[in-house]
């Protein structure tokens, strides 16, 4: 009777999880624009910086007004005022998962031969489903097959996603429990290939929480004031690299 009882429970239980998923990724949203970022950035006279890029939408922003707002331009505009011409290629693909990478953006993301490369994958893993082990062998693919190339590889780790606004109890709390275990799949492969993470938790997880105006519309996508805080981040890690002379 109690094992019947607390099988209900736990069904229950995953049938609201379930529920929520499919309303967060499927409840009806404002139309927003998306961008492609990729760009050169400074003097063509400068040595040249091949900057790659492979991910999801948070590369290519919805919820933005326009590529020069992306986290990935505000980087790469300080970069060129380092005394380099960046040229910048993203490959992203809005709602992309590991696997996705693999199958659509890793192959030409190698051919660009970039000097410098930034995986911004893991979100769309941990919200839909994707098991952790499944995640940190695709992801130990990603990043082998670039690495092979001799760039730097940045990789953006997952942030908390319990503080995505479209996201409620008990969700938000799955999330942010799921996509602490996947930050740490990022840190551990970044680890096997001397790679580097992005901190995202260090970004006061409470002032995404209360703070609206750094999400876009549809309370799921950031916005332009978020991209600002990912870009200060991000950057915070690449001076640790340009400190080290890897780039």
């Amino acid at each position: 009777m109690v094992r019947r009882l607390l099988t209900r429970v736990v069904a229950m239980a995953v049938g609201v999880l379930v529920a929520e998923i499919l309303y967060a990724i499927f409840r009806p949203s404002p139309e927003m624009e998306s961008f492609d970022p990729s760009a050169e950035f400074g003097d063509p006279g400068l040595p040249t910086l091949r900057v790659a890029v492979v991910g999801d939408s948070s590369v290519h922003a919805p919820g933005v007004h326009g590529p020069g707002e992306i986290w990935i331009s505000r980087v790469c505009t300080r970069l060129a005022g380092q005394g380099r011409h960046v040229v910048m290629q993203s490959f992203a693909v809005g709602g992309s998962r590991a696997r996705d990478v693999i199958d659509g953006q890793l192959d030409e993301a190698v051919r660009f031969d970039p000097d410098l490369a930034f995986v911004s994958i893991g979100a769309n893993d941990t919200l839909r489903g994707v098991s952790p082990g499944r995640f940190a062998g695709e992801l130990d693919e990603i990043i082998g097959r670039l690495a092979e190339t001799g760039a730097v590889i940045v990789q953006s780790g997952v942030g908390v996603m319990g503080t995505i606004p479209r996201l409620y109890p008990p969700l938000s709390t799955t999330m942010t429990l799921r996509s602490a275990r996947f930050d740490r799949i990022h840190r551990e492969v970044a680890a096997r290939h001397g790679a580097h993470v992005i901190d995202q938790r260090s970004d006061e997880p409470a002032l995404w929480y209360r703070d609206r105006s750094l999400w876009a519309a549809d309370h799921f996508h950031v916005s332009g004031a978020g991209h600002a805080r990912w870009a200060e981040t991000t950057w915070r890690t690449l001076e640790r690299v340009l400190g080290d002379g890897q780039v």
